[in-house]
């Protein structure tokens, strides 16, 4: 199999790509699960974000700067490891290959 190129996501898309769970799941390590080298913190004040992409493991990256300090963050949410996101995820990127 060869190598899955990382495409950006806007919001639409992303939200195309992730069921109610998957929602859920991303929103709270969104909230609670990044963390802040420069506040040395998770960031509490939330993550502005300035990129979404998936990567070629079909992993969510999100890049962007804490709220709070503006450091830059980033973070991988490994939905790739899910059987069924995998295969959703292979099925959007054909369908924007178009």
């Amino acid at each position: 199999m060869k190598k899955l190129k990382e495409i950006s996501l806007n919001d639409f898309q992303l939200n195309v790509l992730l069921n109610d769970e998957e929602k859920n799941d991303y929103n709270f390590l969104l909230n609670n699960g990044v963390y802040c080298s420069g506040c040395g913190d998770i960031c509490k004040e939330g993550v502005e974000k300035t990129a979404v992409t998936l990567d070629a493991l079909n992993d969510i990256v999100i890049r962007g700067n804490c709220a709070a300090c503006g450091h830059k963050v980033a973070r991988v949410m490994e939905f790739g490891e899910d059987k069924s996101f995998f295969e959703k995820a292979i099925k959007f990127r054909k369908s924007i290959q178009k």
